[in-house]
């Protein structure tokens, strides 16, 4: 352990599982605390105890993001528990796909932005008087390469990953200033429980994992691990004089033009 967020706080949302409890096990590798916030309890719960094994430092809280009292509750019992926050990890999200904009319904498009852009939003407002008072902190907000190319079929997911950078370089200019960092973390196709699951409903499952894997200059699919270890440096003095920004971690694909 290296314990670059040593006596760090954090608060990671949708870290019962996938990419959030990834970040979830760096972050208590390099020394915070963790509050795991999540809406599946049985999920959440053992993933905090199975991170507890391997050392103290993780807590479950259930909450749903889209509603404002859950996330003032969670919030307050994390600071009960662990203390304040000094980071926050925006990662809970819907992704629906094989919709277009005639197709998709009113209550499909309320339901993503509810959790996709009003959850972090619900997060973000109510950590951000604590770190004001603490003197900073660090809101690292999981956006998406589909923030920045367009995938037909991945509607209004797509869009509200274009609001969480709307939203992430909005809150860097207003709370700068009191020492308030706020970056997007943009990941690619990652190897998570739910990429699986979606390649298992194929005909052909290992033939879907590989044709996504060839759109990436690397010629592969990221796992969890290479999207926690960026979360570190966001959340961490080495991304000090960083803020606003959107870090793109996709092995390349944003940057192909063509197929």
């Amino acid at each position: 352990m290296s314990a670059r967020l040593k006596n760090q706080i954090a608060i990671i949302t949708g870290a019962a599982d996938g990419i959030g409890r990834a970040i979830a096990e760096r972050y208590l590798a390099e020394g915070a605390k963790v509050c795991i916030a999540d809406i599946n309890a049985d999920l959440g719960q053992e993933a905090a105890d199975r991170l507890n094994r391997e050392g103290p430092g993780a807590t479950f809280v259930h909450t749903d993001v889209a509603d404002p009292e859950a996330v003032q509750a969670m919030v307050a019992e994390t600071c009960r528990r662990l203390g304040n926050p000094s980071i926050l990890v925006n990662n809970a999200a819907l992704i629906e796909v094989g919709k277009d904009a005639l197709s998709v319904s009113d209550d499909a498009w309320r339901r993503n932005f509810a959790v996709n852009l009003d959850g972090y939003w619900h997060c973000c407002r109510t950590v951000l008087p604590l770190m004001k008072e603490a003197g900073g902190g660090s809101i690292i907000n999981i956006g998406s390469v589909h923030a920045f190319q367009i995938v037909p079929q991945y509607f209004p997911y797509a869009v509200t990953k274009h609001a969480i950078i709307g939203l992430t370089r909005n809150l860097a200019v207003e709370y700068g200033p009191f020492n308030i960092r706020v970056n997007a973390l943009c990941p690619g196709m990652v190897e998570t429980p739910n990429a699986f699951k979606a390649w298992e409903a194929t005909d052909d499952p290992d033939a879907a994992r590989a044709a996504i894997a060839t759109i990436h200059p690397l010629r592969r699919n990221a796992s969890m691990e290479e999207i926690a270890y960026p979360a570190v440096f966001l959340a961490s003095h080495e991304s000090s004089f960083m803020t606003g920004q959107s870090l793109i971690v996709d092995g390349g694909r944003s940057v192909v033009y063509h197929d």
